[in-house]
């Protein structure tokens, strides 16, 4: 990529060339793969008419009208498709226990059924937040890992005491620890933003609520009629520690995972050339062709989701649970949902969906990734 001598580790111009090249990937990457995002979610939550909800005694902790109808109505509609059916046990199963002022409700179906419900419109439930949002959080993302990229290469460099490295040379020749670091950073950064937008999406892929409904119910009111403030803020921020490891965690595998794909790839293109135009830490990857970093995004995309996968699974029954309490749910709370779901019923269960979330990662990826890389080394020839 051409760059200047005199450049910086980070300038205005680098950081408005990350904000581009990263609000361009996050549009691309929405656009294509909300909809397997969607079958994700409804294949982890048994298809949103899974409800697991305890209500504390006291007449101050009932659940809001609004949610209540909603449940009520997707209840009736998978009772009623239970009734209807001769093979119950490949459909639904209803179960119920009541004890005191505890009530719970568990609904199980096939992965056939619950998709066959959906649409392709209804799979693009709750695209509108991540349409306004997933661009501005990817370009302060990349930005935020581009930047530190940059700063990470300057300390290697003076490290090394090497005088012909180019302050654009960190695309291709930096340490792959710098990459894990960057990565890990920016997530950690982002994921204080992300976790409303999840939280929001996610509950319009339920229960098919509008945008504002879903904020609306995420935000409820207490029963004297005034928003409680502190309270409705951190329902937005339920399981706060599972996402923030789906995020930090998740994009270091992501974006470490990339980068080593491509610099693997890179040398065996010029192992095959028998061509000796390599530098001190390998060769450059700027030569790959786009189907290429395809390749490479893919398959780190879907290694990210294989590692992180029991973790987004835990994320997504913790918000499906949310919807049914008005008690706010913490990453405790996931940890002892994890130990019950595999005492009850395997270690298969955090992998519920997983091939529909691999083969979205795949194509999102191969999309995400190649455009931020395209749009960053356009932008800053």
């Amino acid at each position: 990529m051409p760059t200047s001598n005199n450049d910086n580790a980070y300038s205005a111009r680098s950081i408005q060339n990350g904000l581009m090249a990263g609000y361009t990937a996050g549009i691309a990457g929405t656009i294509m793969g909300h909809p397997l995002d969607s079958m994700k979610v409804l294949l982890q939550t048994n298809g949103g008419a899974s409800v697991s909800g305890v209500q504390r005694s006291g007449a101050s902790k009932a659940i809001p009208p609004a949610t209540t109808m909603a449940l009520t109505r997707a209840s009736s509609s998978t009772t009623a498709a239970t009734q209807s059916s001769s093979a119950a046990a490949k459909v639904s199963t209803v179960s119920m226990a009541r004890s005191g002022s505890s009530q719970q409700v568990m609904v199980s179906q096939a992965p056939g059924s619950i998709l066959g419900k959906r649409s392709l419109k209804t799979l693009y439930a709750g695209v509108t937040g991540p349409l306004l949002m997933t661009g501005i959080l990817q370009s302060l993302n990349f930005a935020i890992y581009d930047s530190v990229r940059r700063v990470l290469y300057q300390r290697q460099i003076q490290l090394e005491d090497s005088k012909d490295s180019k302050p654009g040379d960190y695309l291709h020749y930096d340490n792959l620890s710098n990459v894990a670091i960057a990565s890990f950073a920016a997530g950690a950064s982002t994921s204080v933003l992300t976790s409303p937008m999840v939280i929001v999406k996610t509950k319009q892929q339920l229960m098919v609520w509008g945008f504002r409904k879903a904020i609306k119910e995420t935000y409820h009111i207490g029963m004297n009629g005034k928003p409680q403030f502190l309270s409705g803020m951190r329902n937005f921020y339920t399981g706060f520690g599972v996402h923030f490891i789906c995020d930090a965690l998740g994009r270091s595998m992501y974006m470490y995972t990339y980068e080593l794909l491509k610099r693997k790839l890179a040398q065996v293109k010029v192992s095959e050339r028998q061509s000796s135009h390599s530098n001190r830490n390998g060769v450059s990857t700027q030569n790959l062709s786009v189907p290429e970093r395809m390749l490479c995004a893919s398959i780190s995309g879907m290694t990210c989701w294989a590692f992180i996968y029991p973790a987004d699974v835990i994320r997504s029954k913790l918000y499906s649970k949310s919807l049914t309490t008005q008690s706010s749910l913490t990453t405790s709370d996931g940890i002892q949902m994890a130990r019950q779901m595999v005492r009850e019923q395997g270690i298969r269960s955090l992998y519920r969906g997983m091939g529909i979330t691999v083969a979205r990662a795949g194509p999102v990826a191969a999309a995400v990734l190649p455009v931020y890389d395209s749009m960053l080394e356009w932008v800053s020839s």
